[in-house]
């Protein structure tokens, strides 16, 4: 990937602006994670403008339907997220049908998560007006990755 491509918002600020500060508890998988905000409460997260392949979850292995890729998109998301803080920004949209916060999501080095993830080819763009404030950014990458290979 060229940097041309990573939109890198730096540290400094991400501290304050619309931006809330927290840290992950709990992955969930790909696309879905708890974050303990700062103010105590804790959200479950959907990384707004990406979709990761569904995995079996423990609590319903038999009506399993894993997708490819499902595990790697879940084990990447933990190893980078479970434990640092975060930084969430939101775009038009507060919540989706499941009640989980949408929001851009940003470590604490300034690199957007969702770019990350798109980068390693584990996810895809996924649109959902009216949030698509970084969609065309998001749709580079992934168009990038897509004529230089598939899944990893």
């Amino acid at each position: 990937m060229t940097d041309s491509l990573t939109a890198e918002t730096p540290p400094e600020e991400l501290s304050g602006g619309d931006y809330q500060k927290g840290v992950v508890t709990y992955v969930v998988d790909g696309d879905t994670f708890d974050v303990k905000l700062e103010n105590g409460k804790t959200e479950r997260i959907r990384p707004i403008l990406v979709n990761a392949p569904e995995i079996c979850h423990k609590s319903s292995p038999s009506a399993c339907e894993a997708e490819p890729y499902g595990d790697e998109a879940a084990d990447f998301t933990k190893d980078l997220l479970e434990g640092e803080t975060v930084y969430l920004e939101q775009d038009v949209s507060e919540r989706d049908p499941y009640d989980r916060l949408l929001a851009y999501v940003y470590l604490e080095n300034g690199q957007m998560y969702q770019e990350l993830i798109l980068s390693e080819g584990l996810v895809e763009v996924s649109v959902y007006e009216p949030d698509i404030k970084y969609q065309s950014h998001l749709e580079k990458i992934e168009q990038k990755i897509n004529k230089s290979t598939t899944h990893h």
